[in-house]
């Protein structure tokens, strides 16, 4: 060919002009049809919020077949279908949107939620690990590492993943309430004090960790303080006789017997869930305590 040749010179420019409209055409469909796929996701997402999953699901699939590679689309998908509670499609959901993305973390750990809900606890902890490794700036996910470590018996890792879950996510009341507990579980009893009052500061009116608190105020002898947390408790639940109870017994700690006396009548016997309740709260007290409760 002569490309010296003025005509094969037009030729040739006619020819890559060609080629640009084609290409051009293919990446407006190639855009086209991502904006369908997402516009897709979204009608599956207002589905999955009104509770609509078939409906959900079935969107979610549309969108896949016009994005086939996407595998934020599966997890998506496989979210749908834990709420449908097919737990087996959801489980090869999220492998394929590992397979797809093997840089996505949400699929593992979603997948080490389902793992970890039938047992199968070095499974879970596999995909919480990987979860990490691939975000590890994300406390959440280092709270399931650390939540599966602590159930398998594995304390010393466990404290660690849930102190960095902790300083990940420091608004996270929650966070801050599982790592104190695990610290009273071992009898680290300064360090559950010290994040169960953070886990207050952040949820101030969550009664129940207030409840927990006064118990961790008694365990390192601040019984006063005690009494201030559940008087605190009961303004937010005053009719829990439960939480009178348990300020009865905290008078009873600070030298005021009178007003311990005063509680439990007005409180007269206790029914067999706040009995359990305060038998349980007790023990964290001091088991002393709790053994001679009755009820």
């Amino acid at each position: 060919m002569d490309m010296m040749d003025p005509f094969v010179q037009e030729r040739w420019r006619e020819l890559q002009q060609l080629q640009r409209d084609d290409e051009r055409v293919r990446d407006d469909e190639a855009d086209l049809k991502a904006e369908t796929a997402h516009l897709r996701i979204r009608l599956a997402d207002s589905y999955i919020r009104s509770g609509k999953i078939p409906r959900a699901i079935a969107e979610y699939k549309r969108a896949i077949k016009l994005d086939k590679k996407n595998g934020a689309f599966q997890t998506r998908l496989a979210d749908a279908y834990v709420m449908a509670e097919d737990i087996p499609t959801a489980m090869e959901a999220y492998r394929k949107a590992i397979e797809l993305d093997p840089l996505l973390a949400e699929p593992h750990s979603s997948l080490g939620d389902l793992y970890l809900r039938y047992g199968m606890y070095r499974q879970s902890l596999e995909q919480y690990r990987e979860a990490v490794r691939l975000e590890h700036t994300r406390g959440y996910f280092h709270y399931q590492l650390g939540d599966v470590l602590a159930r398998i018996g594995n304390t010393s890792d466990a404290l660690g993943e849930l102190g960095l879950a902790v300083t990940l996510s420091p608004t996270v009341a929650f966070y801050c309430f599982r790592l104190a507990s695990l610290y009273q579980l071992v009898g680290r009893y300064e360090e559950a004090y010290n994040y169960l009052h953070q886990a207050c500061g952040i949820a101030r009116h969550d009664d129940y960790y207030l409840v927990r608190l006064a118990g961790m105020a008694v365990s390192i002898g601040r019984a006063q303080e005690a009494v201030t947390l559940l008087q605190k408790a009961i303004t937010l639940r005053p009719r829990n006789e439960a939480y009178q109870w348990l300020l009865g017994e905290a008078y009873s700690l600070v030298g005021r017997p009178d007003l311990c006396e005063a509680l439990r009548r007005r409180v007269g016997h206790l029914g067999d869930y706040d009995a359990e309740y305060v038998t349980r709260r007790l023990s964290e007290w001091h088991p002393h305590l709790a053994l001679g409760f009755a009820g």
